[in-house]
């Protein structure tokens, strides 16, 4: 994962509206269903050992639970690897985080250390295989010693096993396990339905700039850099976000329309002829000529470019739709014809 990817995948994590909605997707217990986001509360991921040792790349949580805080520890692992000593980490971390408690004094009313839930999300390209439990590490203690060995454990969310969950972390991690363009596009459409819903409108745009850098990821990168002439400033690019708009969206949820937004992905990674012919044998002129409008509209439609537009047929607006994304000029497009 880049360190762009990176940056936005944490900040994922840093709004209640997602932490909220993976511990209802991972737990079936009540408290969970009924947490607010305003019961959760983000605090100090940074504690240091006795001998001075600093941890900082995690995300901690408490959520309150019945009067009390229960805290959240999610550890983000982004190793391309299984961390075969996690459940080992894992003990540490949450030593580090009781230690830290302690000191603060932030106990419970009756000078109790927390609950703490540990969570570790991994994305990595091989299913994980490591210990999830600290026994799983350690030789077996001599009889009697059983009761005094740590049982350290925590709660894995692995991309390669999560199944169908409607969550929106979940759909994340199905965005990113996709190996072929029609898995990513039915995972995209997932992820747009459940990111459009009420609950998750305060961190929609956060989760759109995560979507943005995953597809241009997966896809590669476009071939749609303008030409520079004196037209136009030399910067101006069609990019990802200048097609990921709240209108594409409504196009990418009408089942009518699958067919243009698979056009559109073609386009993207390698020419989207043959998707839009898939458009065309359906009928979706209309779409095309919206399509190619809101594409034009990002640089100014060149003159009688509208009127040329309406008149055309699916063919010759699949022509140009190409055309841009190969990287011709608008105004040279419509000036040839």
């Amino acid at each position: 994962m880049d360190s762009r990817r990176d940056t936005v995948y944490k900040q994922l994590f840093s709004h209640p509206e997602i932490v909220r909605d993976l511990l209802v997707g991972l737990l079936p217990a009540e408290w969970a269903r009924a947490l607010t986001v305003n019961e959760l509360e983000r605090v100090n991921a940074s504690y240091a050992s006795d001998h001075g040792k600093a941890r900082h790349a995690d995300v901690v949580w408490r959520a309150r639970i019945g009067g009390e805080w229960v805290y959240v520890y999610i550890l983000l692992e982004f190793q391309s690897r299984p961390d075969k000593w996690m459940a080992l980490r894992m003990q540490v971390y949450v030593g580090l985080l009781y230690q830290d408690l302690v000191a603060q004094h932030r106990l419970s009313k009756h000078g109790k250390l927390p609950p703490v839930l540990p969570i570790v999300l991994y994305h990595g390209r091989r299913p994980w295989r490591a210990a999830t439990t600290l026994a799983q590490l350690m030789l077996p203690p001599p009889v009697g010693q059983e009761r005094f060995q740590p049982g350290q454990q925590y709660l894995l969310v692995d991309q390669h096993h999560q199944g169908t969950r409607g969550d929106i972390v979940n759909l994340v991690i199905r965005v990113l396990r996709c190996r072929t363009e029609p898995e990513l596009w039915l995972a995209v459409k997932a992820f747009v339905t459940r990111m459009r819903e009420p609950d998750l409108n305060p961190i929609r745009e956060t989760l759109r700039n995560w979507l943005q850098l995953t597809l241009q990821d997966e896809l590669g990168e476009t071939k749609m850099d303008l030409e520079e002439d004196d037209a136009m400033p030399a910067e101006r690019k069609y990019k990802l976000e200048d097609v990921l708009t709240d209108e594409f969206l409504d196009l990418l949820l009408q089942p009518r329309e699958d067919s243009v937004k698979e056009g559109l992905q073609a386009g993207m990674q390698q020419g989207i002829q043959q998707g839009i012919q898939q458009g065309i044998q359906q009928g979706e002129r209309a779409a095309l000529q919206r399509l190619l409008t809101r594409l034009l509209a990002r640089t100014g439609i060149p003159a009688g470019a509208e009127s040329r537009i309406a008149e055309a047929d699916s063919s010759q607006l699949s022509d140009w739709i190409k055309a841009l994304f190969d990287g011709a000029s608008p105004r040279q497009l419509f000036a040839e014809g």
